[in-house]
């Protein structure tokens, strides 16, 4: 008999997990309509014309990494494998993710899975929103408001290493700092987004450093890039480590990986 509860509770744990599991996809679905419903229908291709205004070296880049006549308005999606750990004496726990970005409205979706962990980090039309659920059947923590909506379009800006036709969104103005650095700053609706990005002796981007809210806080942020490979026809950072710089203590929190990656037009 005790055999048969344990079987059925376990059962019950099971189709609960599973029924939590795809309503926590589908509501990611349903954001992602969102997000690449934004896009504008044009077979435009990347032209010289397109970066008149950048600086040499965000243009050299962009020309590298193989920006010239592809699709000027389109999707990407790509997957990663990880590692993301809260603070320094916390472990390092692995998670897969895939991520979808658009070039049209600056935006992303990022689903995460730790089990029973799952995670959504997203920015769409400026609105920005972190969820953090068990098994998609219970919301652990939800954080919404402006410091999330600045992080995570500082995630966006940030993250174009690997969507480079997002650089050329019209919101962004640069700054040359020296040699081998500029500064992007992206205005979107009430919010102002800062970010550096410095550049190695290849001309392709060797890191960036913004600001973005850990909790309340705004701390310095710094992306580590790895190695450049092909990736569906651009050349992009295989690899970043996510790294919180606390007063001049370097916290790396967030190491990612890509493992799949596709243009969707």
């Amino acid at each position: 008999m005790v055999l048969w509860i344990v079987g059925g509770f376990i059962i019950l744990l099971i189709l609960a997990g599973t029924i939590g599991f795809l309503s926590f996809n589908n509501n990611v679905e349903q954001e992602k309509v969102i997000l690449f419903g934004l896009n504008k229908k044009s077979d435009a291709k990347v032209s010289l014309e397109d970066m008149h205004r950048l600086p040499d070296l965000v243009k050299n880049y962009l020309i590298k990494v193989g920006v010239l006549g592809k699709s000027r308005y389109c999707n990407v999606v790509f997957s990663q494998n990880g590692e993301i750990r809260a603070d320094l004496d916390n472990k390092w726990e692995g998670f897969t993710a895939v991520q979808h970005m658009s070039s049209v409205n600056p935006g992303f979706i990022w689903k995460a899975k730790s089990l029973p962990i799952l995670i959504r980090d997203k920015s769409i039309n400026n609105k920005g929103e972190v969820k953090v659920s068990f098994l998609g059947l219970k919301n652990i923590v939800q954080f919404t408001g402006r410091e999330v909506d600045q992080s995570s379009l500082a995630r966006y800006l940030g993250e174009l290493i690997w969507f480079p036709v997002g650089f050329l969104d019209p919101d962004i103005s640069w700054e040359i700092i020296n040699a081998k650095s500029v500064k992007a700053i992206m205005v979107k609706g009430n919010l102002t987004i800062e970010g550096f990005f410095f550049f190695d002796e290849k001309g392709l981007i060797d890191h960036f450093e913004t600001k973005r809210y850990r909790d309340t806080i705004l701390e310095n942020f710094i992306g580590k890039i790895g190695a450049y490979k092909s990736y569906d026809g651009f050349l992009l950072p295989d690899s970043m480590i996510g790294i919180w710089d606390l007063n001049g203590q370097k916290l790396e929190y967030f190491k990612a990986t890509i493992t799949s990656y596709k243009i969707l037009k």
